[in-house]
């Protein structure tokens, strides 16, 4: 009997040291960071039979068990990767907000300023000071138009170095994986046993994945598989993929998404998949936003230095009968071909010009173009910005481009335009003397200025796009970007809303609740000092029956 009892005794002595095991090391790791919340798992073991009914023999530990819901943490890992995504989408998008919106320093005050020197000289087109004073305007403008170019350029490549940062972070995170799963599976063949600790730090990589980019994750037979929103296995079993940040075959200039294959393959992959997480929300703030500021900033710049252009080439410079020439530099369209193509053919892209050498510049949209070829010589024309066909007008232009294409282009070889390509952060100041600036219009005397009033009454005619001014296309880009900015700053904020109370949900199932630990160490203390008076019992009652035998 005794030595029953001390059996029992023993059982309960060894499961609350476990339970207190547990509970301390809840409360070692309250803060730390994917830590899920264990609780020691107890069950009687198998009674015995004494005397025709059956006696209990004491408890054993069934396992440790981690408080832990899949359905609630993949909800939460959702919510955050979406989390991610806005939040990194608004603080790059703030940052053209904040420059776009400096009315003292911005484009649209230099414009202002221009188109008000131009004024002056109308009125004093003799005046060699007013003159001067517009050429100072005028640098100005242009400084504005590269300084505000330069700042998207350096953006653009801003982002591209996050993207190859977030893809370093998925790979290290891939590979980490694949070695948790290794040693999930190995320790659980040898101990039969959950390695609590190493699942644990599993979940967390995950979850840091999901603030990356959004990821799937099926567990077959207790290993991740992990796949990417297009569906490519990033991580199988113990063995893992890679990313790369590459030049894009459509265009070499800008950077995208390479998946790595185990053949040593590199295909690049479409950019829509990813829509969550950091990689997301840099990809979705460089198409959305800062792609269409840029290209309807060169659009500006574009349109403006060329109707200024078009207009002085009608004038006559101060003091001679000689027409004027270009005041501005203008950008000229870029084509790159697809490092796909299979055929040999090229193509050219020009703006169309009318009689005069002047290319209509309402005609140019803020956008880069697609050129497929068929095969038989013939193309189809995507515009980009809005993926819809281009028709060519009645002179054969595409939105004011006129495109030749020569060779043998294969079916399905393509092309890219940038039209605008370098029209802000490129624009220059092309006169530097005074009587450059052709005011009076031929026929006139010297002191002519029909000219200039043309091109200050460009101020207000609606040239950019057939339908804005230079002052409401730019105020039209600042308002898009503001807007974009706050509902970004909605979404993120209800976004977050939404991840604070799923982290309190989950916390309520897998969170260190210190003082429900504290209660339990309590608990475990005390129901280990009772088994080890029971064992104390059953010493002194083997004592008393050794003292009886003797």
């Amino acid at each position: 009997m005794s030595s029953s009892l001390f059996g029992i005794g023993l059982s309960g002595l060894r499961a609350s040291q476990i339970a207190l095991n547990t509970t301390s090391n809840n409360i070692s790791n309250v803060d730390t960071e994917g830590y899920n919340r264990q609780i020691t798992q107890l069950s009687q073991n198998t009674g015995s039979s004494a005397g025709g009914s059956f006696s209990g023999n004491g408890v054993t530990v069934t396992g440790v068990e981690r408080q832990y819901q899949q359905y609630l943490n993949n909800q939460l890992n959702s919510a955050q990767s979406t989390q991610s995504a806005l939040s990194a989408n608004l603080s790059q998008a703030t940052q053209i907000d904040n420059l776009l919106a400096d009315n003292e320093a911005g484009i649209n005050t230099q414009m202002q300023q221009f188109f008000a020197g131009l004024q002056t000289v109308a009125d004093n087109p003799s005046d060699t000071a007013a003159r001067q004073s517009l050429l100072g305007n005028a640098e100005s403008m242009t400084a504005q138009f590269n300084s505000t170019g330069q700042y998207f350029d350096n953006l653009d490549k801003s982002v591209e170095s996050q993207m190859g940062t977030a893809v370093e972070q998925i790979n290290g995170y891939a590979s980490q994986l694949a070695k948790l799963n290794d040693q999930i599976s190995q320790t659980t063949a040898k101990t039969g046993m959950p390695p609590n600790g190493l699942m644990d730090q599993r979940d967390a990589i995950v979850t840091n994945l999901n603030r990356l980019t959004d990821v799937s994750v099926v567990n077959q037979e207790g290993q991740f598989n992990v796949s990417l929103p297009g569906g490519q296995p990033l991580v199988i079993g113990d063995k893992a993929n890679s990313l790369s940040l590459i030049s894009s075959k459509d265009d070499p200039d800008r950077k995208t998404i390479g998946f790595n294959t185990p053949t040593g393959q590199t295909l690049e992959l479409n950019e829509q998949q990813f829509s969550k997480g950091t990689l997301g929300g840099l990809i979705g703030f460089r198409n959305d936003v800062l792609e269409p500021a840029s290209h309807r900033l060169d659009q500006l710049a574009q349109t403006l230095g060329s109707r200024i252009n078009a207009l002085n080439k009608q004038g006559e410079v101060l003091g001679s009968n000689q027409a004027g020439e270009a005041l501005f530099s203008t950008a000229d369209p870029v084509v790159r071909t697809s490092t796909d193509n299979e055929g040999s053919g090229s193509l050219t892209a020009e703006f169309a010009l009318d009689a005069d050498g002047n290319f209509n510049a309402s005609a140019i949209r803020p956008s880069n173009y697609q050129v497929e070829a068929d095969g038989s010589g013939n193309f189809t024309v995507t515009r980009l910005s809005d993926g819809k066909t281009v028709t060519p007008d009645a002179d054969g232009a595409y939105d004011g481009l006129s495109i030749t294409l020569s060779g043998g282009a294969a079916a399905g070889d393509t092309f890219t335009i940038k039209p605008l390509e370098g029209a802000a952060s490129n624009m220059q100041l092309l006169a530097s003397d005074p009587a450059d600036i052709a005011a009076r219009s031929p026929g006139e005397g010297s002191g002519g200025n029909s000219n200039a009033l043309k091109m200050a009454a460009l101020q207000d005619e609606k040239v950019v796009n057939g339908n804005a001014s230079f002052n409401s296309a730019y105020a039209q880009i600042v308002s898009s970007v503001g807007n974009q900015v706050a509902t970004l700053s909605s979404k993120s904020d209800a976004q977050g809303q939404v991840v604070q109370e799923l982290q309190s949900a989950q916390q309520s199932v897998s969170g260190v609740n210190l003082d429900e630990e504290a209660a339990n160490l309590v608990r475990y203390q005390q129901l280990y000092t009772a088994n080890a008076q029971v064992i104390r019992t059953a010493s002194g009652l083997f004592d008393t029956l050794l003292g009886i035998m003797s």
